[in-house]
């Protein structure tokens, strides 16, 4: 175990050996000597050495005291104590923890017996905790039926050193990363300190390269070279100021996999560069997390985009084109993100600008001075949103309008999420009924998941349990009239589902009920543009 020595200021110790006798009485006329001055005390100093355990030094340590011997007897005594400095001082070791398992559902973390942290999600992380020297880790699936430990580690940690635990790599075979540093390792004045760690365990091996905005990197040398899976770089440190991080494939400066733009990092920052699989929008097959002690933020690619599925569920529209106007331009532009897109179906925009805010159009396929809808749309990156028209085009109540939902396209092995949407503007509100497989849905004590649901709302994102499922729609507070059914939905872990109810069709085909537009996120196709089969 090494202890890590502060700098102690020189401390001027000025000791009396023999109390100062006070001067004598000036002589009066008469020859009479004054009164003698009061001895003073003496200044004392003394080095003591902390056990284990100390409040202010759990390992252990070495304080300077200072003093007045008030009491006369030459010894320092605790009472006397009027100042101390540090000479060494071992403090608790210190732990954080980082969520980087692309596929693992949200989680708790404990820490020897008790709930360190609830609910940490995909890419979130913690500041540090001080911890004991002997610490047990375990990591607790958050998972629908029943939470499960899917990591359990002891740890024998150091005193004056930190930790970082990442639990990474697929469910199936997910562990804990464990890096250490020491406590207290001073930066150098305007200077940053920065260290890389591969999380990503489908990445390949990677370069990784800080440098000045804009530099070339066949002529930059990375901070780390050939960095796989599992592994850390060094820490360095360099000058705050403007930077660009970027990662390459290992060896090949020309293969850049991840691209920061200009960043300003901060003087005194101490930070920890996390790379993990990239499960939202772009091309990127990483994005980096960065930890700086207190917390943990997304320091996503320059070039992530947000992405947007479109539906279209008005049952009197016809076939229709979707168009955007970038509103930060004074131009009018029409950018074709789809055309012909028929009633009840649906495609993905992959790649929107991001941040950006646009006006989008909906206008009959062919005629964009026909427009059945207009409406503002703010992203920002990595947003993942679903946009769905319904309503009424021509005639009806409600009129055509969006219903936009915000995604959560993240597959988790133990779960299947599912979202129901009411989306049917002829349906009044409905009761939403999710019960086991073979539930009989007369029985008094079945209730429904979700009461009075009106035209417009959902259900949010659910978490559902492995397992096979019946459900049900029926009118509000009444179980007699079934308007949706889907017996035996199998759900096997890692489904992305969007369930959406809609008007029949208006040639009467379909019948009276409502009917159910189901997107699976795994198979999206691309919307189409002019000229691209529907």
């Amino acid at each position: 175990m090494s202890l890590f020595t502060k700098a102690v200021p020189t401390l001027a110790l000025a000791v009396l050996l023999a109390g100062c006798e006070g001067d004598d009485g000036l002589d009066g006329r008469d020859g009479v000597d004054g009164t003698d001055g009061s001895n003073g005390f003496n200044s004392l100093v003394r080095t003591r050495t902390l056990p284990r355990g100390d409040a202010n030094c759990p390992g252990g340590g070495r304080v300077l005291e200072s003093g007045l011997d008030t009491n006369r007897n030459n010894v320092l005594d605790n009472s006397e104590v009027t100042g101390s400095e540090f000479l060494d001082c071992a403090t608790a070791p210190r732990l954080r923890a980082l969520h980087a398992s692309a596929d693992a559902p949200a989680v708790n973390i404990i820490v020897n017996g008790g709930q360190a942290l609830a609910g940490v999600d995909y890419r979130q992380g913690s500041g540090f905790l001080a911890v004991a020297e002997t610490t047990r880790v375990q990591v607790e699936g958050i998972i629908p039926g029943g939470n499960a430990i899917v990591i359990d580690e002891t740890l024998s940690l150091e005193f004056s050193r930190d930790y970082t635990v990442i639990a990474a790599g697929p469910v199936a075979g997910i562990g804990a990363l464990v890096f250490s540093n020491p406590t207290d390792s001073p930066i150098t004045p305007g200077s940053l300190r920065a260290q890389v760690v591969h999380a990503a365990s489908t990445a390949p091996a990677v370069d990784v390269y800080i440098t000045t905005p804009g530099a070339n990197l066949a002529a930059s040398a990375p901070i780390s070279s050939g960095l796989s899976f599992t592994e850390a770089s060094g820490r360095v440190e360099a000058v705050a100021g403007d930077y660009q991080i970027r990662v390459t494939l290992a060896g090949d400066p020309t293969t850049v996999v991840y691209d920061t733009g200009t960043v300003s990092l901060p003087a005194g920052a101490d930070l920890l560069a996390v790379a993990v699989e990239n499960v939202g929008p772009g091309t990127t097959p990483i994005q980096v997390v960065l930890m700086d002690g207190t917390g943990a933020a997304d320091l996503l690619d320059k070039a992530t985009p947000a992405s947007v599925v479109a539906v279209h569920a008005s049952p009197d529209a016809p076939a229709v084109d979707l168009l955007a106007d970038d509103a930060s331009t004074p131009a009018t532009e029409s950018i074709v993100l789809g055309a012909g897109l028929p009633f009840t179906a649906f495609c993905e925009i992959a790649a929107v600008p991001a941040p950006g805010s646009y006006n989008l159009s909906v206008t009959a396929t062919g005629d964009p001075s026909t427009v059945a809808l207009q409406f503002p749309l703010s992203v920002s990156k990595g947003d993942e949103l679903t946009a769905i028209v319904t309503g009424f085009l021509s005639s009806g109540t409600p009129a055509i309008q969006p219903l936009p939902l915000l995604n959560d396209r993240r597959s988790v092995a133990t779960e299947a999420k599912l979202r129901i949407t009411h989306g049917s503007p002829s349906t009044p509100a409905v009761d939403i009924y999710l019960v086991a497989d073979g539930t009989d849905l007369l029985d008094p004590t079945t209730t429904p998941a979700f009461s009075a649901v009106p035209f417009g709302a959902n259900t949010g994102i659910l978490s559902i349990g492995v397992g096979t499922y019946d459900v049900y729609v029926t009118p509000a507070g009444n179980k007699g009239v079934v308007a949706i059914e889907v017996q035996d939905a199998a759900f096997t872990g890692g489904e992305v589902l969007d369930v959406i109810a809609r008007d029949p069709q208006t040639d009467g085909g379909e019948g009276p009920l409502p009917q159910l537009i189901f997107i699976d996120y795994s198979a999206l196709g691309a919307c189409p543009t002019a000229g691209d089969p529907v």
